[in-house]
């Protein structure tokens, strides 16, 4: 298990990798996107999470989790040896399709692209689900390519929470050694 707390006068976030408990944050259709990342990434994610100085977009508790949770990330994944290292996913949500590519090598670069036509969903701004994709990969130190393409916001965001959870999964799972030519990673 990983345990990492962020508090800052905008948030509180304090979360558990490993542990299997449940997602709460003070923006609900925030806490139902992380519910999906967790549940299809295996993350057994344990999260609480309070935005201090609310917006009213959500933007402190999507950067501030994304903070947090990348960080656990990072520390869970260590030197990255034993893991596949690479993970994609196509994913399906209705007319929405989320293409998803990672590498957990250590090298942040993420590369995000989600046209929502909405400015929000429930309380939280579209623009901060691009912006949560992006920070996780540079905390969490891996490349991130995450396209979605649909109509329905609350589809493509879906598609990308579970795409992403996907693909983490499969990079995050087992292999032998260091996957790496170099013999090295970064």
């Amino acid at each position: 298990m990983t345990r990492f707390e962020r508090i800052t006068k905008e948030t509180r976030v304090a979360l558990t990798l490993g542990a299997g408990g449940a997602v709460a944050t003070s923006v609900p259709m925030l806490t139902h996107f992380l519910d999906q990342l967790s549940l299809y990434g295996g993350l057994g994610l344990d999260l609480e999470a309070v935005d201090l100085m609310p917006l009213g977009d959500g933007h402190h508790l999507a950067e501030d989790v994304a903070i947090a949770l990348g960080r656990a990330l990072d520390q869970a994944l260590g030197g990255r040896e034993g893991r596949a290292r690479y993970g994609q996913r196509l994913l399906p949500m209705d007319e929405a399709l989320a293409t998803v590519a990672l590498d957990i090598g250590g090298r942040p670069y993420p590369v995000v692209d989600l046209p929502f036509r909405a400015e929000a969903l429930g309380g939280l701004a579209t623009e901060n689900i691009t912006h949560f994709f992006r920070t996780l990969a540079l905390e969490a130190r891996f490349t991130l390519h995450l396209k979605v393409t649909g109509e329905n916001a609350h589809h493509m965001a879906e598609a990308a929470f579970k795409g992403v959870g996907l693909a983490l999964r499969e990079a995050m799972g087992e292999a032998e050694g260091l996957r790496s030519t170099k013999g090295v990673l970064r």
